[in-house]
């Protein structure tokens, strides 16, 4: 069963719909993490080496921010290992940096820097590392700053449990953070002027499935040319979807309670098809 919120705001900010709902945006958090990047003018072709030890990642000083914000870096990913999945669905203690980081960061590449597009949640935990260094205050500070500067409300990241029905899987377990927000508020930052600045660097995806035409990747946001950019945000009891329509200028966020992987997109989708020329 889907139990779907959603908000609708159109290019001159105006409401035109708005369910109130307090859920996870999971993989959204990533466009947050680039925007903060952006906003405080943090080099993207600088080496992660300047803030990044060599016993996190042996390759650091072949690694840029770009790399990073662009999943083209070669790091590994932890989502689809075999024992990741079994140490939350025993329920287990969310691992430690440094076991995510035995599983990903410590390995070899999986492709020279910048060849290719390859998915890495780890990338996007340096990016939270970096920030925090170099701006010398704490993700969650950030990320409140970004709301009070944008007139987010209802918007902050989670430690802990942050679902009552997702006990047994605290905030702990997705590496770079969870953010929590409303539609609304999701909507609003979607479609803020920072977040069209992320289009400049895109990096094809190959193999996307209907209904991408021509799937990019761009710094930190999944781009149409020309038809949308925003991000999907998939986990444990809900999915997640939000995504600024450029021909309309409307942006829609979708926040579902569903297991159904997509399942918000499918339904932002959907919802898009009544949106004006």
């Amino acid at each position: 069963m889907t139990e779907a919120a959603v908000a609708i705001i159109d290019g001159d900010g105006g409401v035109i719909r708005d369910e109130q709902a307090i859920r996870p945006l999971y993989s959204i958090a990533k466009t947050f993490i680039a925007e903060l990047v952006n906003h405080h003018g943090l080099e993207l072709t600088a080496p992660i080496s300047d803030w990044i030890d060599f016993d996190w990642v042996p390759r650091a000083e072949d690694i840029t921010l770009g790399h990073l914000l662009t999943h083209t870096s070669g790091l590994r990913d932890y989502g689809a290992l075999p024992l990741y999945a079994d140490a939350v669905a025993a329920g287990t203690e969310p691992w430690t940096d440094e076991e995510f980081a035995a599983q990903t960061l410590h390995l070899p590449l999986l492709f020279e820097p910048g060849k290719r597009f390859a998915y890495s949640n780890p990338g996007y935990w340096l990016l939270v590392q970096i920030l925090e260094q170099a701006l010398g205050t704490s993700f969650d500070r950030l990320v409140t700053d970004t709301g009070e500067r944008l007139g987010l409300t209802d918007t902050r990241v989670a430690h802990g449990q942050f679902a009552d029905d997702l006990p047994h899987y605290p905030a702990e377990w997705i590496w770079h953070g969870v953010i929590i927000s409303t539609p609304l508020d999701t909507a609003r930052f979607m479609s803020s002027p920072g977040i069209s600045r992320l289009k400049g660097e895109l990096t094809a995806v190959a193999d996307a499935p209907p209904p991408w035409r021509d799937a990019h990747y761009g710094l930190g946001i999944m781009v149409e040319p020309g038809r949308m950019y925003g991000h999907n945000g998939n986990g444990p009891g809900y999915s997640a979807a939000c995504f600024h329509f450029e021909r309309s200028a409307h942006t829609i966020c979708v926040l579902a309670k569903s297991a159904q992987e997509d399942r918000a997109f499918d339904i932002l989708m959907q919802l898009a098809q009544t949106l004006p020329d």
